[in-house]
């Protein structure tokens, strides 16, 4: 295994991608992780952005139901062409069923334009990675959850981490790329990595409770650098079975974007 898909075929208008054991998530050996379709949906309609310069500025995915572990054929097409920015868009279909939708805001960008307004929170930046060892999976939970998706990651934890419910400061990196034989962008990999914020931050085990984000939403200030993404994430439950996760994103350089996800949350087994 060295990459999370390899190409099956491709032509002008699609192209289908056969999913590795990599892209497993943690509620079933059937169902993929959702960021791993997420980025792949992103590398495809980055095959799509202009190439005179800019970058993403918006991606909102739905998830419209389990994302089997199966072929994968990914759609793309322009909604809104434009010279500052074009809204792109892809289907996502397994089993002949569409299973996610992404779009994507793709923005110029000019050098210089408008003054530096960095968030707030780049002033306080997470220690270096280097300084912090690999997790290791040395605990129940941690290694329940050790297969897939999650093995496929390196994870530096701040504070927070699989034993200790609640907000989470990480540092994350994919040990291989999203798809064989090729270089993933830095913003396929914040991506890649997004998604899995609400289970970082998770309030509850996910022995006895699913919390399954419906949707990814991330706003991007500008293009991720190389190397490790930091993610800031914190969750939030209603009693009722809702449940929201807002993540901070950076780099070394600092915040470069944010992510929102909404959940659903109930005990494993619940009825309704």
């Amino acid at each position: 295994m060295s990459a999370f898909y390899e190409v099956i075929d491709r032509t002008a208008q699609e192209a289908t991608f056969d999913p590795t054991t990599a892209t497993q998530g943690p509620w079933s050996p059937d169902m993929q992780h959702g960021g791993a379709p997420s980025a792949l949906a992103l590398h495809e309609l980055e095959r799509l952005a202009p190439e005179d310069g800019g970058h993403l500025a918006r991606l909102s995915v739905d998830f419209l139901g389990p994302v089997p572990m199966a072929p994968l054929t990914v759609r793309t097409r322009i909604v809104k062409p434009g010279k500052r920015a074009q809204l792109l868009a892809a289907e996502v279909v397994a089993d002949g069923r569409p299973v996610l939708t992404a779009r994507a805001w793709w923005r110029r960008q000019i050098p210089h334009l408008v003054p530096y307004v960095p968030d707030p929170a780049s002033a306080h930046p997470f220690p270096d990675p280097d300084s912090i060892k690999t997790h290791e999976a040395d605990d129940d939970l941690s290694r329940h959850l050790n297969h897939g998706w999650i093995a496929s990651m390196d994870f530096r934890y701040v504070s927070g981490g699989p034993a200790t419910p609640g907000p989470c400061q990480v540092w994350v990196r994919p040990r291989m790329p999203l798809v064989a034989d090729e270089s993933s962008s830095t913003t396929q990999t914040a991506v890649l990595i997004a998604d899995g914020a609400s289970g970082f931050s998770s309030a509850l085990d996910f022995r006895t409770h699913l919390f399954s984000n419906l949707d990814l939403n991330l706003g991007f200030l500008r293009t991720p650098g190389d190397g490790w993404i930091s993610v800031d994430a914190n969750t939030s439950l209603d009693p009722a079975g809702g449940g929201t996760t807002m993540t901070r994103l950076g780099d070394r350089d600092g915040v470069f974007g944010y992510c929102m996800q909404a959940l659903y949350v109930e005990p494993h087994g619940a009825r309704g």
